[in-house]
């Protein structure tokens, strides 16, 4: 069996097996997509250019334009805008990537650029890094930005020798992969700065065992003191001490990660505690978001937009 007979034939569907239509683009593997000379020209400069050129004497009925994308990627690309045509679901990011790459660089379609953004944006939950690379590939700089914040939530400098070259790597110059593994970098400092030093907070305000009076909990082992905001000094309870450093680990890897969400690493003794605990992670979480937006992204990523 050769390779191509793993796939389905590719099956032309409406509205581009129109009879009526008066251009046709074919495939490079030459299938035949028959669509309307003005609708093209009306979308995109680059064909509007063309049909503008003299014609030869002698054409065909219907002109033919040999197209350098295959069936798949044209089929896609036409119904991201083409009046009448079903719009493709499930698309995949390197889907996406292709279509885009041949809308908006090669066909100059720029009215196209707000329902691209919209629909790479649909896709940033699960590869932010993929879509940061393609916006930066387009200069589109607020999605860059948001995707790089995304991929806080993920630990992409770890470097993982079993599992496959990430695709993106192809999608962005080193420069450009430098940037945001320095971006990453340094929301973790912040990150795991707070977990080792609590200045930023206030006692007994933060303090998640301030209003504990089980005698269980004045028994627990103490976790060292530390120094609270105004020179105040207090000793962290056991649990509170490991959670802190098992949360500056996490936010190490993944600076976006909330405090919030790891809140079962700890074990506080009693109820009092538990509140105190919810109290204090969010405080956490708020300060770690502020010193994070506080890092300067837009500037790491200037020369690569």
């Amino acid at each position: 069996m050769s390779d191509t007979d793993s796939f389905p034939p590719f099956v032309l569907r409406p509205p581009f097996d129109d009879s009526g239509a008066d251009i046709i683009l074919r495939s490079s593997e030459g299938i035949d997509f028959r669509v309307h000379r003005l609708v093209l020209s009306l979308a995109s400069p680059f064909f509007k250019d063309m049909f503008n050129l003299p014609q030869p004497k002698g054409e065909a009925e219907t002109p033919v334009i040999s197209m350098s994308e295959s069936a798949l990627v044209l089929d896609r690309a036409l119904r991201f805008w083409y009046p009448g045509a079903e719009p493709l679901t499930g698309e995949t990011l390197g889907e996406l990537r292709d279509t885009l790459e041949a809308l908006i660089l090669k066909y100059d379609m720029g009215f196209l650029v707000p329902v691209a953004k919209s629909r790479l944006r649909a896709q940033m939950a699960n590869d932010p890094v993929s879509v940061f690379a393609i916006s930066c590939r387009h200069g589109w700089r607020d999605v860059a930005i948001e995707a790089a914040k995304t991929s806080l939530q993920f630990p992409i400098r770890d470097l993982d020798l079993d599992s496959p070259r990430p695709a993106h790597l192809t999608e962005m110059t080193a420069d450009t992969y430098y940037s945001l593994l320095v971006y990453h970098l340094e929301c973790a400092s912040v990150a795991t700065s707070a977990t080792s030093s609590l200045k930023w907070a206030s006692y007994p305000d933060d303090y998640p065992s301030k209003d504990c009076k089980m005698p269980q909990c004045a028994l627990d082992r103490e976790g060292g003191t530390r120094e609270f905001a105004n020179e105040q000094k207090a000793s962290l309870r056991l649990w509170h001490a490991n959670y802190l450093k098992t949360l500056g680990e996490i936010l190490g890897r993944t600076p976006g990660a909330s405090p919030r969400s790891f809140e079962l690493l700890a074990l506080p003794t009693c109820v009092s505690c538990n509140r105190g605990l919810t109290r204090f992670s969010a405080a956490l979480q708020a300060h770690i978001e502020r010193e994070i937006n506080s890092v300067e992204l837009s500037n790491l990523i200037s020369e690569s937009l």
